[in-house]
């Protein structure tokens, strides 16, 4: 007696790709976390220096970002092997990531007094650096993903 067995999910090449896909996206947005988001810049004329940097895991935001991203991988790899609808859910983390990046954005860590200049000498400002710019790319992206991990595939006409 043959015993009936359930339905496999659909593992099309697209869902395949779209998860592993998610999975660079996460590792990316993973990576983020360590990089410089934030910094002092001085312009001397046309020099231009950083003077110093804060990294995203020197705030809580960067340790929200790297789990999210370490997350949203997990999930796209679970995705490639269930279903597309798991692959899907790596939009949370994206949007908590997002959320995250925005959130340390308000809280200016004491570089909004350092602003000054000497007109036509000096002039010192805050600066958002490369790692905030790439941790926002990269949930941007990881939502985009996501969301086309969730949208149906219409059947060919039958008629």
């Amino acid at each position: 007696m043959a015993t009936a067995h359930p339905p496999r999910p659909d593992r099309s090449g697209t869902s395949a790709l779209l998860g592993l896909a998610v999975v660079a996206a996460g590792l990316a947005l993973a990576v983020t976390g360590v990089l410089p988001w934030a910094g002092i810049s001085a312009t001397f004329g046309v020099v231009n220096a950083d003077l110093t940097s804060v990294h995203g895991t020197e705030d809580g935001a960067g340790w929200w970002v790297m789990g999210s991203g370490v997350v949203a991988a997990g999930l796209g790899a679970l995705g490639i092997s269930r279903s597309r609808l798991v692959t899907g859910l790596a939009i949370l983390p994206g949007a908590v990531a997002a959320f995250s990046l925005a959130m340390f954005l308000t809280r200016p860590h004491g570089f909004d007094r350092l602003t000054m200049a000497i007109p036509g000498l000096v002039r010192v400002e805050p600066v958002i650096l490369y790692g905030w710019w790439a941790g926002l790319g990269a949930s941007v992206v990881l939502a985009a993903l996501a969301c086309l991990a969730l949208m149906r595939r219409r059947p060919p006409d039958q008629s």
